[in-house]
C-alpha cells in the first residue's frame, strides 16, 4: 500500500494517483512526484524495480530493517535511512522508540518506506495536502522538509528524556533504593541507544552536504546543513546526559557504600559497649561456691552500677571521637 503525490506547474497538486499515472508522472521532468509506501506487497517490489528502476539492494533494505543510519549512491537515485524518535508514554518513562525511514531521491521523484506510523511524515504529508510549497522547490527541498521535521521531533522527547534525568539525581541524593538502580540502568541503555542513533545519523546527513549528489542543488546544500547542525547539538545534549547517568552510577556505589559504613559502625559501636557488660554478666554466671559478692546484699547493685558507669563512659568517649 502507498500514498502518492505528483505536483506539476500547470496542472497543481494532484494525490492518490493509480500506477499508470505514476508512470506518466515519471516521463514528464517537469513532474515532481512523492510515493510513500507504508505496507509493502509483492506488486509494489515489482513496481519500484520496474518502473522506479531501483536496485534489488534498495528493495532488501526496504523489507529488512537497518541497524544504523547510511546512504548510498546509485545512477538514478541515491538511498537514506534514517531513524525517527518517539516517547513511549503509555508504557515506562524513559523508554523511546525508534522507526526506520527509508528514503530513495531522484531526479524528480522522492520515495519514502516505513513499517511503522512517522509522525513527522504525517506532518509533511499535511503540509502537501494544504498546498504548501515544499514540493514546488524540488524533490531535495522535499526530502529536507521531511528530515527537518523528524529531526524537530527529537526535540521533545530528548528534552523529556533530559527530565528524567534530572528528576533521577534528585532522587538519587534524597532517597536512593533499588527502583533507583533500575532507573539508572534504563537510562543508560537508552542513552546507548540514542547515541547509537543520533550520532551515525549527524554523519549521514552530514554526507548530504558535500556536493556529491548530483540529484541535491547548491542551493539545497544549506538547509541539509542546517539538520545536520541540530542532530549535531543534540547529540552534545546527550553526551551531557551520558555523563550525568555514568556520573549517577558512581554516585549511587559510593551513596550505598557510605549508608553500609555507617550501619556496619553503629554496630561495632553496639558491639563494642556490649563486650565489658557480657564479660562482667559471665562473670558473675560462672558456678562457683566461694565467690564474695554473692553473699553480700549490695552486690547485685554495685554490679548493675558498674555496668552502667562503662555504659556511659564508653559512650562519652566515643562521642568525643565523633564515632558517633
Amino acid at each position: 500500500m502507498f500514498e502518492s503525490f505528483v505536483y506539476h506547474p500547470e496542472k497543481g497538486l494532484r494525490g492518490n494517483l493509480s500506477f499508470v499515472e505514476i508512470t506518466q508522472a515519471l516521463k514528464d521532468e517537469r513532474s515532481i512526484l512523492w510515493i510513500d509506501l507504508f505496507d509493502i506487497e509483492d506488486k509494489d517490489i515489482d513496481f519500484l524495480t520496474s518502473v522506479f528502476n531501483l536496485h534489488p539492494l534498495t528493495v532488501e533494505d526496504f523489507i529488512l530493517p537497518n541497524a544504523r543510519p547510511k546512504i548510498e549512491k546509485f545512477k538514478d537515485y541515491f538511498f537514506l535511512a534514517v531513524f525517527s524518535l518517539e516517547s513511549m508514554n503509555e508504557g515506562i518513562k524513559g523508554m523511546i522508540k525508534t522507526s526506520e525511514l527509508d528514503c530513495c531521491l531522484g531526479r524528480h521523484f522522492l520515495v519514502t518506506f516505513h513499517e511503522c506510523p512517522v509522525s513527522s511524515l504525517n506532518m509533511c504529508k499535511d503540509r502537501v495536502r494544504k498546498q504548501s510549497p515544499m514540493m514546488r522547490s524540488g524533490t531535495d527541498m522535499l526530502l529536507y522538509s521531511i528530515l527537518d521535521s523528524c529531526v524537530d521531533s527529537y526535540l521533545p522527547v530528548i528534552k523529556e528524556f533530559d527530565d528524567l534525568v534530572d528528576a533521577m539525581t534528585n532522587e538519587l541524593f534524597k532517597d536512593p533504593n533499588q527502583d533507583t538502580l533500575k532507573k539508572i540502568y534504563r537510562l543508560k541503555n537508552q542513552i546507548i541507544h540514542l547515541r547509537r542513533t543520533i550520532g551515525p545519523q549527524a554523519d549521514t546527513v552530514s554526507m548530504l552536504t558535500r556536493n556529491d549528489f548530483e540529484f541535491i542543488t547548491p542551493g539545497a546544500v544549506s538547509y541539509f546543513r542546517n539538520v545536520y547542525d541540530n542532530l549535531v547539538r543534540l547529540n552534545d545534549v546527550i553526551g551531557t546526559s551520558r555523563d550525568v547517568i555514568a556520573g549517577a552510577m558512581e554516585a549511587y556505589v559510593s551513596i550505598t557504600s557510605n549508608r553500609l559504613n555507617e550501619i556496619m559502625k553503629k554496630l561495632t559501636v553496639i558491639t563494642t559497649i556490649m563486650m565489658p557488660l557480657t564479660l562482667i554478666a559471665s562473670v558473675y554466671g560462672m558456678n562457683f561456691k566461694h565467690m564474695p559478692e554473692l553473699n553480700s546484699p549490695l552486690g547485685y547493685p554495685f554490679v548493675i552500677s558498674i555496668m552502667i558507669a562503662l555504659t556511659v563512659s564508653m559512650l562519652i568517649y566515643f562521642r568525643r571521637k565523633k564515632w558517633l
